[in-house]
This record gives structure tokens, C-alpha cells and sequence, in this order.
């Protein structure tokens, strides 16, 4: 088989998810969201302005690294992020303040905690169970450390955040308007 059949079969037939965001991010179909993804960060940047404060970051499903070119200026000791696509991870300028990993997150196990903030930016839509998810994640946190969630507004985010209410308290939140879309971004804190 030629390498393009096998890459076809990998994410069409056996619908393989890495697969599938390799091939996306390879092809671009990726490339016209940063413009305006960079925009709608500038808002949440100032969360983690105002939450880390000198500690560690841990970013879940960071993409091309968009949201680590956005937290320059934000004072942090060390910024960890992963994603599922090793085609966007080979992609981001990385700082010597860094550590960019090819990830599962639902297998991942950090390396820098504790954590002052971790940030899911898009990212829990496509967790087989967010709640659990952010649990597990939860555990990296520092003593004063945050959950950071930023999620486009569609039912499905609608019931996610439903889920969250009854385990987290929201400490801050900022709905983002853009075009006719919105975008939510909180603040989070276990109960």
C-alpha cells in the first residue's frame, strides 16, 4: 500500500484521531483560524496575567502553539503543553522555557507540576468524558492553581459546562463575541 492509502485508511476507515489532526494540520485546514483565534486570546491572556503569577503553565491540546505565542509577557516559570498532533507540535517556536509534547490526553502524565494554570483551550469537546478529564488534571494543580477553560459555544459545550457547575466554582469568567459566534472562557476551582 502506497503511503496516502494507508494514511486514508487510518483516519477514514479506522477513524485513528492522530491520524486524523496530522493529516489537517499537514494540509493547512488549520491555517485561517489564527488570525482570529489570536484575537479572541488577547481576552483570555489576561487570565493567566492575573492567575499565574511566576508558576507553571500546563496547556491541553495546544495545536501549533498559538496560545503559548500569546502568553508573552505573562510571568511564568515554566510552560508545558501537549497535543495530539505531532505535526503541530513540530511546528511551534519553542522558548528554553518549554516543553511541548505528542500526547493522548487522556494518558498523559505531566512532568512539570505543580501548576499555577491549566488551560484547555477548545480542547474538551473531544474527551470521551471532560468531567473526569479535568479531574485528573486537577490533581497537577498547585495549592492556589487553577483550571483555565475556554470552549466555543454549541449544545455540546452547553452540556459540558453544566457538568463542570456541579463540581467546579467558577472564580472568574469573559464571553467572547466575534462575528455571530461566541466563546466562553472561566476561571475554575474544585468544590
Amino acid at each position: 500500500m502506497t503511503g496516502k492509502l494507508i494514511s486514508f485508511v487510518r483516519r477514514k476507515v479506522f477513524r485513528i484521531d492522530k491520524y486524523r489532526w496530522d493529516y489537517q494540520y499537514a494540509t493547512g485546514q488549520w491555517n485561517g483560524l489564527k488570525s482570529k483565534e489570536m484575537q479572541r486570546l488577547n481576552v483570555a491572556r489576561d487570565f493567566l496575567i492575573n492567575y499565574t503569577l511566576g508558576g507553571n503553565i500546563l496547556e491541553i491540546g495546544c495545536g501549533e502553539g498559538v496560545f503559548f505565542q500569546n502568553a508573552s509577557g505573562v510571568d511564568y516559570s515554566f510552560y508545558e503543553a501537549i497535543d495530539l498532533s505531532e505535526v503541530a507540535i513540530g511546528r511551534i517556536n519553542k522558548t528554553g522555557k518549554s516543553l511541548f509534547v505528542a500526547a493522548d490526553m487522556e494518558k498523559y502524565v505531566p512532568v512539570n507540576d505543580p501548576f499555577a494554570v491549566i488551560v484547555f483551550n477548545e480542547v474538551l469537546y473531544y474527551s470521551k468524558n471532560p468531567l473526569d478529564l479535568l479531574r485528573k488534571y486537577n490533581q497537577y494543580l498547585a495549592k492556589d492553581g487553577v483550571l483555565l477553560v475556554g470552549m466555543y459555544d454549541t449544545k455540546k459545550s452547553t452540556d459540558i459546562w453544566l457538568g463542570i457547575s456541579k463540581i467546579f466554582c467558577e472564580l472568574d469568567s469573559v464571553k467572547i463575541q466575534q462575528d455571530s459566534k461566541a466563546w466562553n472562557y472561566k476561571i475554575l476551582k474544585l468544590i
